[in-house]
């Protein structure tokens, strides 16, 4: 099934903040409003938000960005802000194909090598290290250039904090170089979020590395503030480790000084899953990031992150996955210039899931991100901290696969473990993939590795296939594949993501343990299969306390067709009166898989419409007061669901204007943008 959507700002009923509001006579600056529907009484006469025209963010001062070129191939497009237009005299010719002098999309070919420093991915992008040019980049890590005001790339997952009646805006952003490092950076705006100055960066994973997509860039993410007591404290997820059960959160003491909230914390700080094993053969690792790199073999790889690194006597060996095993890393070289000899029976160990020196949280279930603080939440006591957060756990819906090929209908599927499917009502069904689609098939007994007496669905299964729990994410391949989402494989599932996510509140007094108050109701359904209620929400969002002691709150979400639990095809906003039950979601800003602002730069020539920095994602809003009564939303957007789309991919949803990715499309990635929204009576 396919549907068509369009880039959409639309309004929900809201009361003002308690931020001063004042000037509601004010003409609406918004492009729509719609009624917000059925509402609880204290909402009405209220119409909704206004939504303004989103603005690209810009940045000065800070680590490389997307936008700033190869430095050694000549000038950039720098000053095509504050939208890339076509044309200029910066170029940068590889494999044969000559592109803009700024981030661009990777050939799906094969004839621009997938490598960093070259338009492809695994990596970044042109001119990310001191000697340019294609393959490998080497030397040191390049930063924005001085007296340069970029677009704020890639940059996403913004906190933003505000002063002084919303003048004064702190923010915290992941930093996130696509396959090559991550890092936390403060910035501070004076101009509503449109501009930004950089302050500080820490807790870098990959620091000073020239990558060649022999890594991982899964650091410390969801950065998060929380003054408990007058105490500030900063969570973060680590990546690597993360959305499982038993993983907690990384906590560290802030000490800020001036306009850096970081100052203080370790300027690197990698984290990893914590897994030690031992080098079963003697090899000679060289020197990266060129080369196509060795095989390391060593008892078990089941607890290290792959692509990723390792250390052995001390010395950092980055490994690709492309043919890893259960025994073997691939692809391994060394961050040492002179190499790194393996001796069997070396120690390999990889880095900590929560580091030395860091703390961690207790109390929260499956933590992906500590959403927002709440006033008076429901059930937490006096002078605790009340938050909202989303439970995440990866592959919840696909907890064990076929051990052998099955042609359905059939009696018997023999599967890894029954654990996690238990039987309701005398029966279970499940779901398989097949060379038609995706069939359930029910079964009535079990044992530990066989489901018995099934019925229904027709088609070869291969072994190895996922097996999908009740609930579990079945979109077709046809739908997913209009937004460059899923797999055109039956073993699994068609690439549906099968991740459970929910929202939970919880209360704290000492910033460390959390007392879990439960799920909260009536934001998402996390076995929806609809496009009607909201399967996933995100990790980031803001409440804000209404002026007639309601709730509001500003979050992410997405179906089950968006293919991602990322939860980033709207921004919406619901209501409360105690945090717990909230509102149906309301529509504020979406997507557009029609990529219409695409098309029509393709046709066209021209500027990019601001549309199209936020037509494959738009995510993890974040809301701060005016003293006018507006508030200003700082959110995060992509061009397209994923960062760096094939050259030659068709993408959309209508089928009269669909978008071909284009060998020079820049990337448009990890973007920062900026909204002003006020309250319609």
């Amino acid at each position: 099934m396919s549907r068509r959507r369009t880039a959409t700002v639309a309004a929900t009923g809201v009361v003002c903040l308690t931020a001063g509001a004042l000037l509601f006579g004010q003409p609406a600056i918004a492009q729509s409003a719609v009624a917000a529907g059925d509402q609880p009484a204290h909402h009405r006469g209220l119409v909704g938000w206004t939504v303004g025209t989103p603005v690209v963010a810009t940045v000065k001062g800070g680590p490389w960005t997307l936008a700033q070129g190869d430095l050694t191939a000549g000038p950039s497009y720098g000053s095509s802000l504050p939208t890339f237009t076509a044309g200029g005299v910066g170029t940068v010719t590889v494999g044969g194909v000559t592109y803009p002098n700024l981030a661009v999309d990777p050939a799906a070919s094969g004839a621009v090598l997938a490598q960093s420093g070259v338009t492809g991915t695994p990596g970044p992008l042109p001119g990310y290290c001191a000697s340019g040019g294609p393959t490998p980049e080497t030397g040191t890590v390049v930063r924005q250039p001085a007296h340069t005001t970029l677009p704020m790339q890639p940059y996403y997952f913004p906190f933003v904090t505000g002063t002084d009646h919303g003048r004064t805006l702190t923010g915290l952003f992941d930093y996130r170089p696509k396959d090559g490092d991550e890092a936390v950076v403060s910035a501070v705006s004076h101009d509503h979020g449109r501009s930004w100055k950089y302050t500080g960066e820490a807790l870098e994973q990959n620091q000073g590395l020239c990558p060649n997509g022999n890594t991982n860039d899964d650091g410390q993410g969801h950065a998060f503030t929380l003054s408990v007591h007058g105490k500030e404290y900063l969570y973060t997820l680590s990546r690597p480790s993360g959305d499982n059960p038993g993983v907690n959160l990384i906590v560290h003491h802030l000490t800020p000084k001036g306009d850096d909230p970081l100052a203080g914390l370790p300027s690197a700080e990698p984290v990893g899953m914590g897994g030690g094993t031992t080098a079963t053969a003697a090899v000679s690792v060289p020197a990266g990031p060129g080369g196509n790199g060795v095989t390391v073999t060593v008892g078990d790889t089941s607890k290290f992150e792959q692509p990723g690194h390792f250390q052995v006597d001390g010395h950092i060996v980055d490994c690709n996955d492309a043919n890893a095993t259960a025994t073997a890393f691939t692809g391994c070289t060394t961050r040492d210039a002179g190499g790194v000899r393996i001796n069997a029976g070396d120690a390999v160990t990889a880095d900590s899931v929560i580091p030395a020196g860091a703390d961690q949280t207790s109390g929260l279930v499956s933590p992906d991100g500590i959403i927002s603080t709440v006033p008076h939440l429901a059930g937490a006591p006096r002078g605790s901290v009340g938050v909202l957060y989303t439970e995440k756990i990866v592959n919840y819906y696909a907890p064990t696969a076929t051990t052998a090929a099955v042609n359905l209908p059939a009696a018997t599927i023999p599967v890894g473990s029954t654990a996690a499917l238990p039987l309701t009502g005398g029966q279970v069904t499940v779901s398989l993939g097949t060379a038609a689609g995706i069939v359930q098939v029910t079964c009535t007994g079990e044992d530990t590795t066989d489901l018995t007496g099934c019925t229904g669905g027709t088609g070869s299964v291969a072994k190895g296939s996922a097996v999908g729990a009740p609930g579990a994410a079945v979109a077709p391949y046809a739908t997913l594949s209009k937004i460059g989402e899923g797999k055109n494989k039956a073993k699994s599932l068609y690439g549906n993501n099968e991740d459970y996510t929910v929202v939970r509140a919880a209360y704290t007094t000492d910033g460390l343990h959390f007392t879990d108050l439960g799920q909260v109701s009536g934001l998402n359904d996390p076995t929806s299969n609809s496009d009607t209620t909201l399967r996933w929400v995100g990790s980031r969002g803001t409440v804000v306390k209404n002026r007639d002691g309601s709730l509001g709150l500003f979050l992410s979400g997405a179906y089950a067709s968006d293919g991602d639990s990322d939860a980033f095809n709207q921004i919406f906003y619901a209501s409360s009166r105690d945090g717990v039950h909230w509102s149906a979601p309301q529509k504020l800003i979406g997507t557009d898989y029609d990529f219409s602002a695409l098309h029509d730069l393709d046709a066209n020539g021209g500027a990019l419409d601001v549309s199209g920095y936020y037509s494959g994602r738009v995510y993890d809003p974040t809301v701060v007061p005016n003293q006018d009564g507006s508030v200003t939303m700082v959110f995060a957007g992509y061009s397209t669901p994923k960062p760096l789309p094939s050259v030659g991919s068709v993408y959309g949803t209508n089928p009269a204007a669909l978008y071909t990715v284009g060998a020079a499309q820049p990337a448009e990635y990890r973007t920062i943008l900026t909204v002003n929204l006020r309250p319609k009576w």
